[in-house]
């Protein structure tokens, strides 16, 4: 799988949609119209707490398939003061997926996206043909401090390989000002290992892959062994030479490994010891 020549995301086109007082954006990309409609059910991706993010890997993902990348009601130019748990934000999700048009598709989120789809799937599971959890922030046991002590911590934290393209850029500060509150509300104010989300896991039927690169400085990559343990239809992997940001450090095997897992199904291996590791 090559990599694409353009900026990443140039090829998504934007849409929006309103939804609780919201108005949320969203962009998609797929094959050409020359090629007839993208093939199999499509994926929706949740953004993790820094915003909506573009990537290598979602453009090879859109390839073959159409590729929605949603941006969470709070994330734009708009306060979310409405959603007070991630139950909650996870419905508005849902219905603007369905605003959107699409009743079954593949759900990927990122970090704190990837507790929102995790969610998501608690409520509705018929919708989802599966679930892909990348760095999800529900268990954060080992975290490093909140604080990093430079910017050259921040990068490491983010990214293991930040000489390859797209170059790492730190949040903005005023979309984090404005998404602090949300971000305490549903992640930061919850405990390292959240046992009421551990509860939950054993009803999650939805097939999941859950993929933490190896050098994850945000949340550490052993928490991924919790969701395997907990979940009853769950493959755990971690790519090698990645940080958090999965997709800029390894975006040709990121794609591979996601691609692979929608495209397969139940013939996707789901490991009885707990990790396998994608060189």
């Amino acid at each position: 799988m090559t990599t694409i020549e353009q900026a990443p995301g140039a090829g998504f086109v934007e849409g929006r949609v309103e939804i609780d007082g919201f108005t949320v954006r969203y962009h998609q990309a797929g094959p050409p119209a020359s090629i007839g409609e993208p093939a199999g059910d499509p994926l929706v991706v949740l953004h993790g707490a820094g915003g909506l993010h573009f990537s290598i890997a979602l453009d090879l993902l859109a390839r073959t398939r159409r590729v929605v990348l949603v941006e969470m009601p709070g994330f734009g130019e708009q306060v979310n003061e409405v959603h007070r748990s991630s139950d909650e934000l996870a419905e508005a999700i849902a219905q603007v997926v369905e605003a959107i048009g699409l009743e079954r598709y593949h759900l990927l989120g990122h970090s704190l996206g990837g507790t929102i789809a995790l969610h998501l799937a608690f409520a509705h599971p018929d919708r989802l043909a599966s679930l892909v959890l990348d760095g999800p922030a529900g268990f954060r046991e080992g975290e490093s401090a909140p604080a990093a002590t430079s910017p050259q911590e921040v990068v490491r934290r983010f990214r293991a390989q930040p000489e390859r393209a797209p170059a790492f850029s730190p949040p903005d500060p005023a979309l984090m000002a404005r998404v602090m509150p949300l971000a305490q509300r549903l992640m930061i104010s919850r405990p390292a290992f959240d046992q009421e989300l551990a509860d939950r896991l054993p009803q999650c039927a939805v097939r999941t892959l859950v993929l933490f690169g190896d050098r994850d400085g945000v949340v550490p990559p052993q928490n991924g062994r919790t969701y395997r343990r907990l979940m009853p239809n769950c493959s755990f992997q971690l790519v090698h030479r990645a940080a958090h940001s999965v997709q800029d450090d390894r975006p040709e095997a990121y794609a591979e490994l996601v691609s692979d897992f929608l495209e397969r199904g139940w013939m996707f291996l789901v490991p009885e010891q707990s990790t396998l590791i994608n060189p």
